[in-house]
């Protein structure tokens, strides 16, 4: 299985008519950039705006189970390997937090 890798924040600018992996990799990065409550017709839909208040080792370990949850229930097709982070001390002292998120793709049916 290939491992992808895909980087939570900033948002990037949606591309449409993607498919295969690519698509993929856009509803990651689109999981893991939204906040629940903000999408007018699934309010479920992304992560509690509740984890990056917190301390930063807190909110780092809280956005790690957000993440694994939402991707696992708003896109079937990926599984997640790992969750890392990508960013500076300064920007982790600030509260900035880089997920980057490595998956496969799975077999849905």
């Amino acid at each position: 299985m290939i491992e992808h890798k895909v980087i939570g924040t900033p948002p990037a600018a949606m591309r449409f008519g993607l498919t295969g992996i690519d698509s993929i990799k856009q509803n990651i990065q689109v999981i893991a950039s939204t906040y629940a409550g903000t999408v007018p017709l699934d309010r479920a839909f992304g992560i509690s705006p509740e984890v990056v208040d917190q301390p930063y080792p807190l909110s780092q370990a809280l956005l790690v189970n957000e993440l694994i949850a939402a991707i696992t229930e708003f896109e079937p097709r990926a599984e997640v390997i790992s969750i890392d982070y990508e960013q500076g001390e300064e920007e982790a002292e600030q509260g900035i937090l880089r997920p980057v998120i490595r998956f496969v793709e799975r077999e849905v049916q």
